[in-house]
């Protein structure tokens, strides 16, 4: 092998058999384990690798660090809140039904469960100090964001003032959101969530008549 044959060799991306991807899988189970037991100041690579009943030659082999550890568990808790936002409601149903359907999927039981709410927070703990983390979060929430502002703008239709509303109700039902979720750790209150979502919805309707 030629020099440059050697050096196209060592850029290539390495290719993951279906093992990998599934110690990979593992890894990341045995990592939501973890932080929903010991939280993230508890989590350790050799507490992961003992969940997972690996060495901990396999997490360094599969994963360049515990930062993509941490991005990859975020990946997959926001892929699940996304597939049940996206999967909510009909998709012939008038926009502001599919608007509720769409907020109201974010606080299902699963959503609103203490060991969820956990990893959540923890995550946003550790994208302020990790660059990777935080890149992770910030691509998540945009995708999260993206699908409610599409929302939004199918509720405000064609009219260009109606549509001038929405960079301002996107942002206001995001911060809200995440406020209720906060809020749930604290109080547990059913009706402070029934009343935040109603809120939410009275807003859209306020500002999208």
């Amino acid at each position: 092998m030629s020099a440059e044959d050697k050096s196209r060799a060592a850029k290539a991306p390495r290719k993951l058999s279906e093992a990998n991807i599934n110690r990979r899988e593992e890894i990341l189970d045995a990592t939501e384990r973890v932080l929903r037991r010991d939280g993230y100041s508890g989590l350790t690579a050799r507490k992961v690798a003992a969940e997972a009943g690996f060495s901990l030659g396999h997490i360094t082999y599969n994963f360049s660090g515990m930062d993509e550890v941490l991005s990859e568990t975020y990946r997959r808790l926001s892929g699940r809140l996304r597939d049940s936002t996206a999967n909510a409601g009909c998709a012939d149903a008038p926009p502001l039904a599919r608007l509720a359907g769409f907020l109201d999927a974010a606080f299902t039981p699963e959503f609103l469960d203490a060991g969820h709410l956990r990893l959540r927070i923890d995550l946003w703990s550790a994208a302020l100090t990790s660059g990777v983390i935080a890149a992770t979060e910030s691509e998540l929430y945009g995708h999260y964001r993206s699908d409610l502002e599409g929302l939004l703008l199918a509720v405000a239709g064609d009219d260009p003032a109606r549509r001038a509303q929405v960079p301002l109700l996107t942002d206001t039902l995001m911060a809200t959101l995440d406020g209720l979720w906060l809020d749930w750790m604290r109080r547990r209150d059913d009706a402070g969530i029934r009343h935040g979502l109603k809120g939410c919805m009275a807003l859209v309707h306020a500002l999208l008549p």
